[in-house]
């Protein structure tokens, strides 16, 4: 009996060893697998919402530029509330006007000055291409270079950097002052401001005093 019980005892032994080990290993995987999943959902679920609160693709400034012209065109008080905007603008595809020095889409400032009259810019420099913008501009307004007016240089703007082209969208005025900027890495890039008014510019000549 004790040489018969000897075998049965030694295979129950291998037996559970060989059990507990093929537990231990198949739950291995499963203990890791869990906090590998949370890492990644992590690092996936942060990057779109910073995204989607720095960047806005509806932001056109087209759509902005048209608000504010049909406003001062039926005679409308600009609002700060109404306009007043410090972020990005797009152009007609979602698309940035620029970007920066650092490769983040550009910020730009919309600013009432008061019931009539408003001012666009950009607040960095960067690779902005103003002239393109412009010609954008008047195209989403149906102008062409007929509807540009005059402009004499005064003592208010005279500086010989800042490039100033004027332009009559039939009920108001919309102005454009190129500048160039120093970053202070040393680049350089153009400052560009957009003035749109009720009333003619100081130095413009209207068609009617033509």
């Amino acid at each position: 009996m004790q040489t018969h019980d000897k075998p049965q005892k030694s295979i129950f032994v291998r037996y559970a060893l060989t059990l507990a080990a093929f537990i231990v290993i198949s739950t291995f995987p499963a203990c890791k697998q869990p906090e590998k999943t949370n890492n990644d959902n992590k690092v996936e679920t942060q990057q779109p919402i910073s995204v989607a609160e720095d960047f806005h693709a509806d932001n056109d400034i087209a759509m902005t530029v048209r608000s504010i012209a049909d406003a001062i065109r039926v005679g409308e008080p600009l609002d700060s509330t109404d306009y007043d905007f410090e972020g990005i603008l797009t152009d007609g595809q979602g698309t940035p006007l620029y970007t920066d020095v650092q490769g983040s889409p550009g910020i730009w400032v919309v600013d009432v000055l008061d019931t009539k009259n408003v001012t666009l810019r950009n607040l960095y420099l960067g690779d902005l291409l103003p002239n393109d913008l412009e010609s954008y501009l008047l195209q989403s307004l149906g102008l062409t270079e007929n509807h540009r007016i005059l402009f004499t240089v005064h003592e208010a703007v005279d500086d010989e950097e800042t490039d100033i082209v004027v332009y009559d969208f039939d009920g108001g005025y919309m102005r454009f002052e190129i500048r160039s900027g120093i970053a202070p890495n040393g680049l350089e890039g153009p400052l560009l401001t957009i003035i749109m008014s009720a009333d003619p510019p100081a130095g413009a000549e209207t068609q009617k005093e033509a």
